[in-house]
């Protein structure tokens, strides 16, 4: 069992819908100006926030909560963007084993080629510097991946683990989805948070997991081929499975 409370955040509240219908004993704050509710799933004391969209909403966002209320573990959850060339699909799973920040670098020569690391780190811990890319704990990515894996056999959801990018500009063409895949390293999903919840909970020393679902293809905006809905849905489904999967692994 936990022995604090899991912080579920998501970037909008359609993002966290489906699992605060999920929750017992529901009781709402504010924390940090963003909602903020505390209550159960199964017997799991779990906190819900909405962050808002982009790093610096979340970044905040996970600052007011961590210094109200230490969770013990960080969830993200939502939609995001699924790169074609992985093979997934609309509503497939995605569990980041790292996030990276593409907006943060020394500009390169030429346009095709990706930002070159900085030269000092944005921030350290006792772990080392830290660049454009948060690593997240491999004890937390690889046990979610396998519990997914089984657990979603049933609704034939596809499950990929790898680095998810983290933009403030949507991509919107397929050229430069293309781009983002080859440099840096054939990234599974395209967010505008994670990087950002990632960094916070690297400096508060909080193990970190981002699970995500594909509302569209990164790429040229065909909106009549998005489905949020299912994405929020399937995004929630698998937090709620791996935190009773985790549960249960550590009782």
């Amino acid at each position: 069992m936990f022995e604090a409370p899991v912080l579920i955040i998501g970037a909008v509240s359609g993002e966290l819908f489906e699992i605060r219908k999920c929750l017992d004993r529901e009781t709402l704050a504010t924390v940090g100006r963003k909602p903020y509710a505390r209550g159960l799933v199964g017997d799991i004391e779990v906190r819900i926030m909405e962050t808002g969209p982009g790093i610096a909403n979340t970044v905040q966002a996970v600052t007011a909560a961590v210094e109200q209320e230490r969770p013990g573990l960080i969830i993200q959850i939502g939609c995001a963007g699924v790169f074609r060339k992985t093979g997934l699909g609309i509503g497939d799973i995605g569990v980041a084993s790292e996030e990276i920040d593409v907006h943060l670098g020394v500009e390169p020569e030429t346009e095709t080629d990706p930002p070159e690391p900085l030269p000092f780190p944005v921030f350290s811990t006792t772990e080392g510097g830290y660049r454009e890319r948060y690593p997240l704990n491999p004890e937390f990515f690889l046990t979610a991946a396998d519990i997914l894996q089984r657990s979603t056999r049933r609704n034939d959801a596809g499950i990929i683990l790898g680095p998810f990018i983290t933009v403030s500009t949507v991509t919107a063409t397929d050229r430069r989805a293309e781009r983002l895949f080859r440099q840096y390293g054939a990234p599974c999903m395209e967010t505008m948070e994670g990087a950002g919840a990632a960094f916070a909970a690297l400096i508060y020393h909080i193990p970190f997991l981002e699970i995500r679902s594909a509302s569209n293809f990164v790429g040229e905006r065909r909106r009549d081929s998005w489905d949020i809905p299912l994405a929020c849905r399937r995004s929630s489904e698998a937090a709620v499975s791996v935190l009773k999967g985790l549960s249960k692994a550590q009782s």
